[in-house]
This record gives structure tokens, C-alpha cells and sequence, in this order.
């Protein structure tokens, strides 16, 4: 039997979340089973990405925001290719694949959520003029993922029957979270003394990531463990004025911004302790990704966030833009390594219960089945 014939359709014009949750997919699924085409609105970076890691990938280029012609060359594609679904992701890729599935002949649209809309969109108005789009043509999509129970529920309430929503959890490839830790190299490259306690965070530079939260709550665990130091791993418009308050917070020089980091699960493998200070987070893929590497996280009870740190179990919650609270469980988590080890131990196995690429690859699959009526033979 041939395998079923799935498109892909997202922006591509970033490499964040969703562009790193179809690699993992693609890289998992059963290519006998499933055939996947990924195609991208914009040039780069995710066209180029996905190609190198041996995805069939094309781009068809949106002219400017606005360009509906590109609805009429998926159409197209989606007929001279014979795909059996379309699965789009964000709210271009959405608007201009459900418009399209509908040109070829009514194929099935699945929609995968993986964030909430009004937290990634702060601009009023690009955030009101995303929300209409997305809910006008929202009746097109004929089944939805949401990478959370939080997000689910935010459709539900927003409309969508319980019954077109599956929960699928993001997934991470096992084998790309086991690298050979070198924190002497790494203290070395930063200056730091060889006993200093690390604590990062890992995060594009956006207001949603609540960095401002992270620095004030860094300036009060200084105040206790003056040996603690700080890195801010990641990139984005925000570094300068961030850089700024560190300095008016006097920690400039327990802080250190690393910029954009390529080999994210090598760096982050010499942390002492993750902090996710997010205002909101869809799923929490970064905690994911720490618990694999056996590092202790202590993260804002924000959105998907609970669903992935379980508070005294495999990490510690604290509620979000709380500095004191977040201060408070950063220095608990840095005197009780005991207590930190076990926690480490349960969500290593948290991990390869529920947030595996194999696990997300067969759960998805089952979906892709369903909604084609196909049977593996």
C-alpha cells in the first residue's frame, strides 16, 4: 500500500518551536507509512534547514503579508501531487492552507496550535488583525493539535467542539541530548571560576520569555549566594535594553549574554540549574530539553508549563513575573541537591514516557489514519 501523503505548510521564516517540531516529526516518522512535503512561505531559514536534514522541502514565496496568490499555487500543489492532508502551522500558513485545501477538492486540514496567539503578537493591531484571520477561517481546519491541555482548553473556549482537538505533546530526539560535558572549557570561555554555581535561561529575546523577571530575581539570589552566576543564552531585540538593566541592577558582571548559540544542548548540559521565567509558553519544549540532559528546572506555572514540570517532582514551580518566588526557588533548588538529584531522576523518566519524537511521531500518525480512513495492512 502506497504511504499516505501529508504537506507540511509553515511560514519558515524563523528557526523557533514549530520549525524544530517538524524536523522531529519527520525524523520520526515511519516513511513507509507516512510521506512528508514541508512547504515554506519564506526563503530561509527553515526551507534550508529542512533540506539538510534530507526533508523534501520547497518554498513558494509570499510576495508581502497580504499575498493571497500563493493560496492558488498550493492549490496546485496540493492537486498535482495527490497529498491526502495538509497540516499547517501558524497563522499564514493556516489562512493560506485551509484556503487552498478547499481550491484542490476539500482535502482534510489538520492544525497544529502550538502557541497562543495574543502572547506571541504583543502589537494591538497585528495581534487583532492575526485573531480575525485566524477565527474566520478557523471552521476549515477539520482537526486540531494543540501541543498542551492549556491550549486545548483555550480553544474549547474559544468554540472549537472537544471532539476536533487532540493533545499531542512535543517530542525531542533522545540522541541529540547526550553530549560530552566540558564545563571546565566552558567556564574558561566565559571567565568564570571553575565552583561558580551556573543558572540560565534559554530563550529568544521577547518580552513573553519574562527575562526582566529573571535579572530582577538574579539581583536578590546574589544578595544570599554572591558565588551564583548568570547566563542568558539566546538572541533578539531585547539584548540591549536587557544588558542595560543588569547594569542598573548592578549584576553586570555576574551576568553574561551569550548571543546566539548554535550547539544549545551543549551549553545548557553544563548548567547547574534551567530557569524558564515565561510569562506564557504553549508547550515548554526548553524544559523538555533540560530534563533529558538531567539539569534541575525551575519554571513560571505559565501555560503548558505544568503540564511538563510537575511542581516537586521533576522541578519547581513558581507563579510567573513573581520575583521573590522565583529567587526563592532558584537558591532552594542550589542548597538541596539531595532532594535536586531525585527530582533530575523522575524527569529523565517523565521524559522518555511522554515527551519522545517517537512518542509524538506514533501519536500523530494514529491521527493522520484516523482522519484519511487508512489502515496500515
Amino acid at each position: 500500500m502506497e504511504p499516505l501523503k501529508v504537506l507540511h505548510i509553515i511560514g519558515g521564516g524563523e528557526f523557533g518551536g514549530a520549525e524544530r517540531h517538524i524536523l522531529n516529526l519527520c525524523g520520526a516518522l515511519d516513511t513507509k507509512a507516512v510521506e512528508i512535503t514541508v512547504c515554506c512561505l519564506f526563503n530561509e531559514p527553515f526551507a534550508k534547514i529542512a533540506a539538510r536534514a534530507g526533508i523534501r522541502c520547497l518554498v513558494l514565496p509570499m510576495r508581502h503579508k497580504a499575498d493571497f496568490s500563493v493560496a492558488g499555487k498550493l492549490a496546485a500543489l496540493i492537486r498535482n501531487n495527490g497529498f491526502d492532508l495538509v497540516h499547517t502551522h501558524g497563522v499564514r500558513a493556516n489562512l493560506l492552507g485551509r484556503l487552498a485545501a478547499r481550491q484542490a477538492g476539500k482535502r482534510k486540514v489538520i492544525t497544529t496550535v502550538h502557541s497562543f496567539l495574543e502572547m506571541d503578537y504583543p502589537g494591538f493591531f497585528y495581534r487583532l488583525g492575526n485573531s480575525l484571520v485566524e477565527r474566520l477561517t478557523r471552521s476549515l481546519t477539520d482537526h486540531f493539535i494543540t501541543v498542551s491541555k492549556g491550549l486545548k482548553d483555550k480553544l474549547v473556549s474559544q468554540g472549537v467542539p472537544e471532539d476536533k482537538i487532540t493533545v499531542i505533546y512535543n517530542g525531542i530526539v533522545l540522541e541529540e541530548f547526550n553530549p560530552v560535558r566540558n564545563a571546565a572549557n566552558t567556564r574558561r570561555k566565559y571567565g568564570l571560576d571553575a565552583s561558580a554555581p551556573l543558572v540560565g535561561v534559554v530563550a529568544r529575546l521577547h518580552p513573553v520569555k519574562g527575562h526582566r523577571f529573571f535579572l530582577e530575581a538574579a539581583r536578590e539570589v546574589l544578595q544570599q549566594r554572591p558565588d551564583v552566576r548568570f547566563l542568558v543564552i539566546g538572541d533578539g531585540p531585547l539584548r540591549p535594553s536587557l544588558e542595560e538593566l543588569a547594569a542598573q541592577l548592578g549584576i553586570a558582571g555576574q551576568v553574561i549574554f551569550t548571543g546566539f548559540v548554535e550547539d544549545i544542548p551543549a551549553l545548557m548540559s553544563e548548567l547547574d540549574l534551567l530557569v524558564i521565567s515565561s510569562l506564557w509558553e504553549g508547550f515548554g519544549l526548553t524544559a523538555v530539553e533540560a530534563m533529558a540532559l538531567g539539569v534541575p528546572v525551575v519554571s513560571s506555572e505559565a501555560g503548558g508549563l505544568p503540564e511538563v514540570v510537575r511542581h516537586g517532582e521533576t522541578g519547581l514551580l513558581v507563579p510567573p513575573a513573581n520575583v521573590t518566588a522565583l529567587a526563592r526557588g532558584i537558591i532552594w533548588m542550589l542548597d538541596h541537591p539531595e532532594a535536586v538529584a531525585e527530582m533530575t531522576k523522575r524527569a529523565s523518566v517523565a521524559v522518555l514516557e511522554n515527551f519522545t519524537a517517537a512518542v509524538m511521531a506514533r501519536r500523530t500518525e494514529e491521527l493522520y489514519r484516523r482522519l484519511a480512513g487508512w489502515r496500515r495492512p
